[in-house]
């Protein structure tokens, strides 16, 4: 009989000592807590060269002691599976803080040596244009995962037709195979969703369900919808949208920084909001209130924790018109020439940023023009 401290665990599995189904599945949650443990260490060990100063600070030191360092953590005998279920839970988002502590460090020592990555940005002309019929006159979204979990992943598009009738989700092998219309399956999402404002994010894509306050994430792997959270300022209608309307109350975002929501505040005149998700919770870990509505701006998308806000969704010479940014709550208003970018058509639906591949994603009705844009 195999012991549960890792050494024995690691030689039960090396070993493949015969296990009943029970004890297999807590040998695999116990791994899995080793492999977060290791993932904890490294990330602290790299905030600590890295960032000595936010290393020093009560959160993350407080953090890292929650979890024991690898070779000192006690047996887990007698642990009960619930019990063992609520490690895993808490390392997972001790994980998560850390990860994010330690991006938001880096981007800012980045912003502050050389003034690129996370600084001013530019968009530079479109990388590639296409249309696609099924997006003619209809507003669409279509996107890669902000976040993929292996190579395949990172090479699928998904495509979202429709604004608020619509639950059906069209998947592509690449961009290749969306030009030739080539898709490789269609998933159906328990509900409608509303707008346009989706993102893929670590293999599932998060939603505003149609005419409701709620947000969903539904884990594209398993098919199933995972977690709903009602959103109390969020409007379930038609009101705080962006300018051409299609229930655009909630914009999703990824960023070098995790997983956003933008949306009008229902209860503040449709002022926008800029909330940081937790992306296995949805709760709102933070929030920062801006000063301008839904309906001046064309579209939102995020960057290195700063919001970006064009300044229309129908003009052929566009330029980001509002900028607020979260790491020090400075807003600000920008001229034409400030950050210009030159969209493919004059009916914008959809734009979001990829931090993978460093690419805007564009979606237009006329014509159906899809567009990718490169943020230098």
């Amino acid at each position: 009989m195999c012991l549960f401290g890792r050494s024995a665990l690691a030689l039960c599995i090396l070993f493949g000592v015969g296990l009943s189904h029970s004890q297999q599945d807590r040998f695999s949650n116990l791994l899995e807590l080793l492999k977060l443990q290791v993932q904890i260490e490294k990330t602290g060990d790299f905030l600590r060269r890295d960032c000595p100063t936010l290393f020093q600070q009560t959160g993350v030191s407080r953090y890292l002691r929650s979890e024991p360092r690898v070779g000192q953590s006690p047996s887990y005998n007698g642990v009960t599976s619930e019990e063992l279920a609520l490690k895993i839970s808490l390392a997972s988002h001790t994980l998560e803080f850390l990860t994010q502590s330690y991006l938001r460090c880096t981007a800012d020592q980045q912003i502050n040596t050389n003034g690129t990555g996370c600084g001013m940005p530019t968009i530079e002309n479109s990388s590639g244009v296409f249309q696609y019929n099924p997006a003619n006159s209809r507003q669409s979204a279509w996107m890669r995962d902000s976040q993929p979990t292996n190579q395949s992943s990172a090479n699928r598009v998904w495509f979202f037709r429709g604004f608020v009738r619509d639950n059906a989700v069209i998947m592509f092998d690449s961009v290749e195979a969306m030009k030739r219309n080539h898709s490789r399956e269609t998933i159906r999402l328990p509900y409608n969703w509303a707008g346009t404002g989706h993102v893929v994010y670590r293999d599932s894509v998060y939603f505003q369900r149609a005419l409701t306050k709620n947000i969903v994430k539904f884990d594209f792997k398993n098919r199933t919808a995972m977690i709903e959270a009602s959103m109390r300022d969020v409007d379930g209608g038609n009101t705080c949208t962006y300018p051409w309307r299609g229930y655009t109350t909630t914009d999703f975002a990824v960023d070098e920084y995790g997983l956003w929501l933008v949306y009008g505040n229902i209860s503040n005149n449709c002022n926008l909001v800029i909330a940081k998700i937790n992306p296995d919770t949805l709760n709102v870990e933070k929030s920062w209130a801006t000063t301008i509505s839904s309906g001046s701006v064309g579209n939102t998308f995020m960057k290195c924790g700063v919001l970006y806000a064009t300044n229309s969704y129908s003009e052929l010479s566009n330029y980001i018109r509002y900028t607020y940014d979260t790491n020090t709550g400075k807003q600000e208003s920008l001229p034409p020439n400030g950050i210009p970018f030159k969209p493919p058509g004059k009916y914008n639906t959809m734009l979001d940023y990829n931090p993978h591949d460093g690419l805007l994603y564009y979606a237009d009705m006329i014509k159906g023009n899809l567009a990718t844009f490169p943020i230098v």
